[in-house]
């Protein structure tokens, strides 16, 4: 069997032409003589369609250009598409072969609902809907239909899944199949290294689940930006045993032919090495492409952003030359003294030629005109405004230099500065500013075009007691991350913060500027989310006025004693006096629905107390579908970083 992988960008709603693309990569698919074509999960409509999962004219048109491919393309194909056949949007795969796209999911429902009238099948329908909608995430982006399924394609059985979940059900034994087509709907997250496919397997990812599904793996992942998501490519096929028989390459677009033998039982005559997996330069290339596809796929001319010498606006005006070249950008050069130097040496050294130098002086009036007194706040805005008027006159993207870092505690003591524009895009807005750091430091190595100084003005947020907690700004600043990660991506509370070198007053300072910049965030700009969790993910009602602290075990214990004296006390429900005694042991069991009783002594209580926050953090995982950091092999036994 021969499978092909067309690793293609597109735009999401342009039917014509994205089909016109997928039928010419099926023709060089047909013309390798492949068996089977597989596109990545955001081909034809997008990871996620928002509204327009719900406008009939434009799920026509999805509709008929499924029809067009199929018309078009002389190989079967599978192609992940979009459907609202719940209600809600929700992922599919269209078999595509012999002039008919046949949804997969659909199709294996009739089939387990069985004949029947047309009312009958509607009911079967609603109550397997309904059945999913209780068990699965019904809040996410899109609900699964149900489980993955399986067909058959020249003889071989060819299993169907679009995220690692559904991998797992190969996995454990529920299905069987000679090769098992994966096509992930979730983009890069630097959190999840397997996110990255191919570069992923040099540490040993996807081996386990090839050897225990016991099938070939072919993974076919998307390049390009959609919205708020990136796909970095890296699709690949894999053997049982875990050797790679072909790998695509990291944020191309190619067609990856590869030969499959389901009778093999190896090793792979000439196996393929790997790609090495590099977190900086992976996130890196993903910033640019989201910033190239941003510009592209908008039909806007180039990119508008600001120079002041800091390493934010440096890594943004280098990743912006990465994306679109030097003659897209325009740049608005503000900065004094060093600053200025080092600002002036940077586009010279990215060789923009479009460049504005605003003067400070001229800034500081004019604030003062406005009441600011040459504030930095109201100078900042002036800049954000003319950057704004300048990308609408020329049909520019406005890049924001604003990391995760910044949106989340802002710059200084007072106010979150400067004033953010929501039309603005951040290419770093889910990257916090210690990695940051790194990807341009790693972005130098290749070339040397960012100056030392801006490298090393790194500008850590003030007011939050830094300077104690570390000699060096790069140790504050990567203090400062560490208690942000552990808060936002794993919902650390102030007890669990206890171990930072900031101290309680400082872990208070931090929480209460993420809290109080709230409301100031929502006025931001976008940014594609490339974390495990982005500040938008983990917003909070703006006016809510709740603080967290440290837990009090006396209060918590006390909590623990009168619930479980609830639960104990046989008084608190109606119970059937009925018993039977087991068959056993002769003992009375309680009958069904009675309550079972039991006490539980203050000590047990007060050693419950302090595991209450540990336990809630491993119900939650359990109940995301995740498997226990335990599970995944810590690098640290204890303290912040620990991954028990």
């Amino acid at each position: 069997m021969k499978i092909a992988i067309a690793q293609m960008n597109s735009t999401p709603g342009a039917f014509d032409a994205t089909v016109s693309s997928m039928a010419a990569y099926g023709r060089r698919a047909e013309e390798l003589g492949a068996d089977l074509l597989v596109f990545g999960a955001p081909v034809l409509m997008g990871p996620d369609p928002m509204g327009l999962a719900a406008n009939e004219a434009y799920l026509l048109d999805a509709t008929r250009a499924l029809g067009a491919l199929a018309e078009q393309i002389g190989v079967p194909a599978l192609v992940p598409y979009t459907s609202n056949i719940t209600g809600v949007p929700t992922y599919d795969v269209a078999y595509v072969r012999d002039g008919a796209a046949v949804p997969i999911s659909l199709t294996s429902m009739l089939d387990a609902i069985g004949p029947g009238s047309v009312d009958a099948v509607a009911r079967g329908i609603r109550e397997r809907l309904d059945a999913d909608a209780r068990l699965g995430d019904a809040g996410g982006q899109a609900a699964r239909l149900i489980d993955p399924a399986v067909i058959e394609v020249g003889g071989a059985h060819v299993g169907v899944a679009l995220s690692l979940g559904d991998l797992d059900a190969f996995c454990a034994g529920d299905l069987d199949a000679d090769v098992i087509c994966l096509m992930p709907v979730d983009g890069y997250d630097t959190d999840d290294e397997t996110t990255s496919l191919a570069p992923a397997v040099s540490d040993g990812c996807f081996v386990p689940e090839a050897a225990d599904a016991d099938a070939w793996l072919a993974v076919a992942g998307a390049s390009g930006a959609y919205e708020d998501m990136v796909y970095c490519g890296g699709s690949f096929v894999m053997a049982p045993w875990g050797e790679l028989a072909a790998a695509a390459s990291s944020f191309g677009e190619e067609l990856l032919v590869c030969d499959v033998d389901v009778r093999s039982e190896g090793p792979l005559a000439e196996p393929v090495a790997p790609p090495a997996y590099d977190r900086a330069t992976l996130l890196w290339r993903s910033a640019a492409t989201s910033v190239r596809d941003q510009v592209n796929k908008r039909g806007l001319s180039g990119v508008a952003l600001v120079v002041d010498g800091s390493l934010a606006s440096a890594a943004t005006a280098a990743v912006a030359v990465d994306a679109v070249g030097p003659l897209r950008v325009h740049a608005l050069v503000w900065a004094e003294e060093d600053a200025l130097a080092d600002a002036r040496e940077l586009v010279r050294n990215l060789r923009i030629r479009d460049v504005d130098e605003l003067s400070a002086r001229g800034l500081e009036v004019a604030a003062e005109a406005l009441g600011g007194d040459g504030e930095e706040g109201v100078v900042s805005s002036l800049v954000e405004t003319r950057l704004g008027t300048l990308a609408a006159a020329g049909e520019l993207l406005a890049l924001s230099c604003a990391d995760k870092t910044m949106l989340a505690v802002g710059t200084g003591a007072l106010a979150a500065t400067p004033v953010v524009r929501a039309c603005a895009f951040a290419p770093f807005g889910d990257v916090y500013r210690s990695d940051v750091a790194a990807a341009a430091r790693k972005r130098n190595a290749v070339s040397p075009v960012i100056p030392a100084g801006c490298l090393a003005r790194l500008r850590v947020p003030t007011g939050l007691g830094l300077e104690q907690a570390a000699q060096t700004d790069e140790l504050r600043l990567s203090e400062l991350d560490a208690l942000l990660l552990l808060r936002i991506e794993r919902g650390a509370g102030v007890g669990e913060l206890a171990g930072s070198r900031l101290g309680e007053q400082g872990v208070a300072l931090v929480l209460e500027r993420l809290r109080a910049l709230e409301a100031w965030r929502r006025q931001g700009p976008a940014y594609p989310v490339v974390s495990a969790r982005s500040l938008g993910e983990a917003q909070r009602p703006a006016m809510d006025a709740w603080k967290d602290r440290p837990a009090d075990e006396a209060a918590a214990s006390r909590l623990v004693s009168s619930v479980a004296d609830v639960i104990s006390q046989p008084r608190q429900r109606p119970m059937r006096p009925a018993q039977k005694a087991s068959a056993a042991t002769g003992a009375q069991v309680p009958a069904p629905g009675m309550p079972v009783s039991f006490s539980i002594s203050p000590e047990a209580a007060g050693q419950m107390a302090p595991r209450i926050s540990e336990l809630m953090g491993y119900l939650k995982e359990l109940s995301d579908g995740r498997r226990l950091r335990g599970e995944q092999g810590g690098t640290w036994p204890g303290g912040m970083f620990s991954d028990n």
